[in-house]
Parts: structure tokens; C-alpha cells; sequence
């Protein structure tokens, strides 16, 4: 018996499931074929497109998002609220997925995986423009294979969302597990100070439960050589990045290392 043709597939979700790590790349505004090109070839598994702190032109990120796909990135976008039809244009353009910033309610994750999915899972309506290769031949077999491929990410980043993580990793559709640990911060009253005891003590809270319930998700505090990397992984952290970093940090130390031997060493800050 023959498997069928693979319509639509995420390649960074399929590697967390069967239980091996992913390495994230974060995108702010630079949604330019060389980003694509360079997280490709240096082994990056997914992309996440801010549109929390960034607003895009749409035919750019649709274009972005397809050429993710195309060289074997999974795009996820990062997004501050959801709505019905905010979510079926981001999927009907490509995405394979949405990391929710600021999840804090089992409301808010029942909504956006209701939406999320084609039925009999969810609600979403089908198209067949980018999310489809500008086609569907066999639509049960691609609504099926879509339901399966498409991602959701949790972002934590307060109080409220620390108290009710177990509550929220209950619906069967949540896939992952990130943190923002400045806004984590700031939320307890310690802006800018998020390596406190506190902080990381209540995002080790929500990890330890995501553990128990074989939820991949990333450390309180990534790790600074790979020594800590394996041990993290020995733990079961499985999302690395760095992916609270985006393309303005890795330009800055690039250009820092390159100008250092020219000047002098005040100038590099």
C-alpha cells in the first residue's frame, strides 16, 4: 500500500514530535530572501516573524513565508491577539503556524485552535492560494494533512499566563512552549531584571509541567556553551535559538567582531 503524496508538511513540528530539538531563528523586519537563504544553510529549522512589535507589508510577508517553505524553513508568526480573520489570512498566506504572545487564557487558545483547523477539528474555510501550492487536487487529504502540519506555540509572559499554563497546555492543540521573559519581568515588577530568582523560578513552574506532559518547550535561561546545551537536553528542553534574538542582535555582534580590529574598543558598545 502506497502513502499518500505529502500535500502540506512542517518540518520543525515533525522534529519536535519525535522528540529531537529545533534551533529558531527570530525575524523582526529583514523578510528578505538572504535571511531565508542563511537560516537555511546554517541548519536553522524555524522561522518566527514578529508582527507583535513590526507591521509588514502583506505581499512581502506572504512572499517571505512561501519562500521559507520552499527551502525547507517552517515559518511561524509571532502575533499579540487573534481573530478569526487575522488567522485565516496569515494561514491562507503561508504560515504554518502562530506563536501567541501574551497567552494567558484557555479562552484565547480554544479560540485561535478553533481557528486554526479545518473541520471536523476547528472552523477554518479553505482556500488554495499560498498555505496550498496554488492548488488542491484532493481537499480531504489536504484539510487533513493541513490540521496535522499546523502549529501552535504558546508565549508566556506574566503572571496571568504562569497561573494558568496548565490550564492552557490542556487543549490537545498546543504544541510549544516560549517564554518573554522581559515582559515576564516587568509584569512582577522587575523591569529588566529578568535572570531574578522569581522570574526564572516561575517560568521553571510552567516548564516542569510541560515536561510532564511532553510539551516541547525552551529553558528559563538558554544555554551559553554546549555543555549547558546538553544537560538541557538531557532535561528535555526542546526549542533552542536563540529566539528571543533577532537579525538587529546578529548584525551588531557581526559588525562589532569585524570593526573591533580598526578601533578603538569604546567605540564597539
Amino acid at each position: 500500500m502506497t502513502s499518500p503524496p505529502v500535500l502540506i508538511e512542517n518540518r520543525a513540528k515533525s522534529v519536535l514530535k519525535s522528540g529531537d530539538p529545533i534551533i529558531v531563528f527570530n525575524v523582526f523586519e529583514s523578510l528578505r530572501p538572504s535571511v531565508v537563504k542563511i537560516a537555511s544553510q546554517l541548519g536553522f529549522d524555524m522561522l518566527l516573524v514578529e508582527t507583535e512589535h513590526m507591521q509588514h507589508n502583506p505581499e512581502t510577508l506572504t512572499s517571505f513565508l512561501v519562500m521559507a517553505r520552499d527551502n525547507g524553513l517552517s515559518p511561524i508568526v509571532t502575533i499579540p491577539t487573534a481573530t478569526r480573520a487575522g488567522v485565516a489570512r496569515l494561514l491562507d498566506a503561508g504560515a504554518l503556524g502562530f506563536c501567541l504572545c501574551h497567552a494567558e487564557t484557555s479562552e484565547q487558545v480554544d479560540d485561535i485552535a478553533r481557528w486554526m483547523k479545518y473541520p471536523p477539528l476547528g472552523e477554518r474555510a479553505l482556500a488554495h492560494g499560498p498555505n496550498a501550492d496554488y492548488r488542491i487536487d484532493d481537499a480531504a487529504q489536504y484539510c487533513a494533512q493541513a490540521n496535522e502540519a499546523t502549529m501552535l506555540i504558546l508565549k508566556i509572559e506574566s503572571r496571568l499566563g504562569i497561573e494558568n499554563a496548565g490550564a492552557m497546555i490542556s487543549n490537545d492543540a498546543v504544541d510549544a512552549i516560549v517564554f518573554g521573559p522581559g515582559d515576564l519581568a516587568s509584569d512582577m515588577g522587575m523591569h529588566g531584571d529578568w535572570e531574578r530568582p522569581e522570574v526564572i523560578g516561575a517560568m521553571e513552574g510552567v516548564i516542569e509541567q510541560a515536561l510532564a506532559k511532553k510539551i516541547p518547550i525552551e529553558a528559563a535561561v538558554g544555554p551559553r556553551d554546549r555543555a549547558e546545551y546538553e544537560s538541557q537536553r538531557t532535561r528535555g528542553i526542546q526549542i533552542f535559538g536563540p529566539a528571543r534574538v533577532t537579525e538587529y542582535d546578529h548584525l551588531r555582534a557581526g559588525a562589532k567582531a569585524a570593526i573591533a580590529p580598526f578601533v578603538d574598543s569604546s567605540r564597539c558598545d
